[in-house]
């Protein structure tokens, strides 16, 4: 139990998709028409990365290192 490197990659990944995915959705035109709406957007689209990077991380915490969840 604990996390190791693999743990660390998935959390990256984890956040990076949730960043991905939450831009793509909510702000399709944020690179056509930058200003302060669009930069809120990017905001909102990091903070969905951080929760889901830590939701993430603490189920690697919590999971023994064998399981297939990881």
């Amino acid at each position: 139990m604990g996390i190791n490197e693999s743990d660390i990659r998935r959390v990256l990944w984890t956040a990076g998709q949730a960043f991905l995915a939450a831009v793509l959705v909510l702000a399709p035109g944020v690179l056509a028409a930058p200003n302060f709406e669009a930069a809120k957007t990017l905001a909102v689209a990091a903070l969905v990365a951080g929760v889901a990077a830590a939701i993430s991380a603490l189920k690697n915490l919590l999971l023994a290192d064998g399981s297939a969840l990881k």
